[in-house]
């Protein structure tokens, strides 16, 4: 069976990664368990934290501060999806709904996917966690963020499988 277009399956079937020399020079490098998930997990906060800058910064703008709020909600869910996420990247958990092992490509489409789920999963565990703390557990909210994000990260992968195969066959 061949990798699909819309995965990275590379970075999660090798011990190599990219590194730079600070001599404007790239190359190569094997590295241990602990490298590589240090490496996967920069790679994925990068990612998570630059395309949901619109919703975060509306969470830290507009609401108040409190122990259990949307903030908190919004800070546990997305250490949640980058941990998630890195754990994906480096093969060492399978994403739910695909047996392909590897993180998302970084295509144009993919990144306008990115960004619509990533806002929409942090935007509605924020509130929703929020809603949560007020109206039943306030401990039930960091639940909520964690069970919540793990599972829409944990999904992504074959969210944007099957996004990319519509993309291809319809647009």
């Amino acid at each position: 069976m061949s990798d699909p277009p819309s995965r990275q399956t590379k970075a999660a079937q090798s011990r190599r990664r990219w590194t730079w020399s600070g001599l404007g020079e790239g190359a190569q490098a094997e590295k241990d368990g602990f490298g590589l998930f240090i490496d996967d997990v920069v790679f994925v906060f990068a990612e998570i934290s630059v395309l949901s800058l619109p919703v975060l910064y509306a969470v830290m703008v507009t609401e108040p501060q409190s122990y259990f709020g949307a903030k908190t909600s919004a800070l546990v869910a997305w250490m949640t999806m980058v941990a998630v996420g890195a754990l994906i990247r480096g093969g060492w958990v399978t994403p739910l709904g695909s047996d392909v092992p590897g993180w998302v490509s970084l295509t144009p489409s993919l990144i306008l996917l990115r960004f619509a789920y990533y806002n929409l999963l942090l935007g509605g565990v924020a509130y929703g966690g929020a809603a949560l703390a007020l109206e039943q557990s306030p401990l039930g909210s960091i639940v909520f963020a964690v069970v919540g994000s793990s599972v829409a990260i944990g999904a992504f992968p074959a969210v944007a499988d099957a996004y990319f195969r519509a993309v291809r066959r319809y647009g």
